[in-house]
C-alpha cells in the first residue's frame, strides 16, 4: 500500500477523494449557513433558517430596524431590532431569516472594531513566515543524493 507500486492512481485516488470531500463540504455548508443571496432569491425555501451574516454595513436606520447590505454580490436586507451602531458601521449579526418581507430577526449582532480592515495584513504576515520556514526546511533537511557520491581513486 505505501510503496511506490502505482505511485500516479495513489496520488490520482488521493486528489479525487479530496475533491469529492471539498464538494461535500460546500454543498453541506451551505445548507447549515446559505449566502444572504440564496434567501433573498428564494425566500420561501429559507423561511425560519437561522442565518449569521460575519461582515454586513448599516445602511439606514428606522425607529425599530434597519437595513444592511452584505454578500459579494452585494444584496440589501432588513433587520427587525435596535441597530448596534450607526448608519456606515460595520457589523457581523445573527438571527432567523424570514420570507415575509424578506427580513432577519436579529438575535445577536456587533459592531465590529475599526482594526478588522486588518485582517489581511495578519494573514500575509502568517502566510510569510510560513513560506520562510518551508524554504528553511528545504534547506536543511531535503535529500540531495549528490552530497553522498564519492569519488573513486581516493
Amino acid at each position: 500500500m505505501f510503496s511506490n507500486k502505482r505511485y500516479l492512481w495513489k496520488l490520482g485516488a488521493a486528489l479525487a477523494l479530496i475533491a469529492v470531500m471539498g464538494v461535500s463540504a460546500a454543498r453541506r455548508g451551505d445548507s447549515i449557513n446559505p449566502m444572504l443571496w440564496r434567501c433573498i432569491a428564494e425566500p420561501a425555501r429559507w423561511n425560519d433558517t437561522r442565518l449569521w451574516i460575519p461582515l454586513a454595513r448599516i445602511v439606514s436606520l428606522q425607529e425599530a430596524s434597519y437595513e444592511i447590505a452584505a454578500g459579494d454580490p452585494e444584496v440589501r436586507l432588513r433587520v427587525e431590532g435596535r441597530a448596534p451602531g450607526a448608519a456606515g458601521d460595520w457589523i457581523t449579526l445573527a438571527g432567523t431569516f424570514r420570507a415575509e418581507g424578506p427580513r432577519l430577526d436579529a438575535e445577536r449582532s456587533r459592531v465590529l472594531p475599526p482594526r478588522f480592515r486588518l485582517r489581511w495584513l495578519t494573514e500575509a504576515v502568517s502566510v510569510a513566515v510560513l513560506l520562510a520556514v518551508l524554504v528553511n526546511f528545504a534547506r536543511h533537511f531535503l535529500f540531495r543524493p549528490k552530497l553522498l557520491q564519492f569519488e573513486k581513486g581516493d
